[in-house]
């Protein structure tokens, strides 16, 4: 029954690389190599804070050769209201093309080979897309993509975008909300787990007001507390408030997570896309 200890463990996880944001500061709050694969990342955030953006990036980045610290893997994209394009995916991978050209004509000339048919087209073949109404439909698609993982298919990153928009559309009764969410979780985690790869759902932001003071409220996370205790990491997203900052800057503040500490780091939406915060 025991077959492996925490040593065992730790050494599995300690060797196993994340997927990379392109700005390192958050690739550290997230876990030294970004996003880590074998759980559930949640970006929670209003809209325009960066969230689907991410989940763009992230879905180039799952590509990058290993010889360059990447993954070499596909994405399965579920998209529920959208907020995918497939410009803004030919963007972010033109981006992503010429720093790993760029990278290794300057620092590792002997890996050429490695992005010969590194090209903006496969990664663009490299993101499967599909377009979720229903949690019925979410529910097929997720069994879909437990099929081509036993096929071997090698999809290392899976993506929800949005998970609250689907369940507070489609669901009104909150104890069902409750229930299929749980029901949603459970799977994509088991997937994450035994597969090894990351999964990234995105999360709106709701107003509470305080029953014994109705002039006091707050922003949360939507999709309540009981949903928080399914996932693994919850990064919080907003735009910066810094009116010295650059237009698209954004803040990044871990919430929850397994790995690592509270930190708030910042980074830039960019053209080519996610990208280190400089200062003006």
């Amino acid at each position: 029954m025991f077959s492996k200890s925490c040593l065992d463990i730790w050494k599995e996880e300690s060797q196993q690389l994340g997927i990379v944001t392109f700005c390192k500061d958050l690739d550290v709050a997230l876990g030294s190599s970004g996003v880590p694969v074998g759980q559930i990342t949640e970006f929670c955030g209003p809209p325009g804070s960066g969230k689907t953006q991410l989940c763009i990036q992230l879905s180039v980045s799952t590509q990058i050769p290993a010889e360059l610290g990447g993954l070499g893997g596909k994405t399965m994209f579920f998209d529920t209201n959208f907020g995918f394009t497939p410009q803004r995916l030919e963007e972010m991978a033109t981006g992503c093309v010429q720093h790993c050209q760029k990278l290794v004509s300057v620092h590792r000339k002997g890996l050429a080979y490695a992005i010969r048919d590194f090209t903006v087209d496969k990664l663009m073949d490299g993101v499967y897309y599909k377009h979720i109404q229903q949690c019925s439909e979410l529910l097929d698609g997720i069994n879909s993509l437990e099929r081509l993982l036993r096929a071997e298919e090698k999809i290392r990153l899976v993506v929800l975008d949005s998970m609250s928009y689907i369940i507070r559309n489609n669901i009104e009764n909150t104890m069902e909300r409750i229930r299929i969410g749980y029901q949603i979780l459970t799977k994509l985690h088991a997937l994450a787990n035994q597969y090894k790869c990351a999964v990234i759902i995105t999360n709106d932001v709701t107003t509470r007001f305080n029953p014994n003071d109705p002039s006091s409220s707050m922003v949360v996370p939507a999709l309540g507390e009981s949903h928080s205790h399914k996932i693994n990491q919850r990064i919080i997203l907003g735009p910066s408030s810094n009116r010295d900052d650059a237009p698209g800057t954004i803040l990044a503040s871990i919430g929850k997570s397994l790995l690592r500490p509270s930190a708030t780091v910042k980074f830039h939406i960019t053209e080519a896309g996610i990208r280190r915060f400089r200062k003006k």
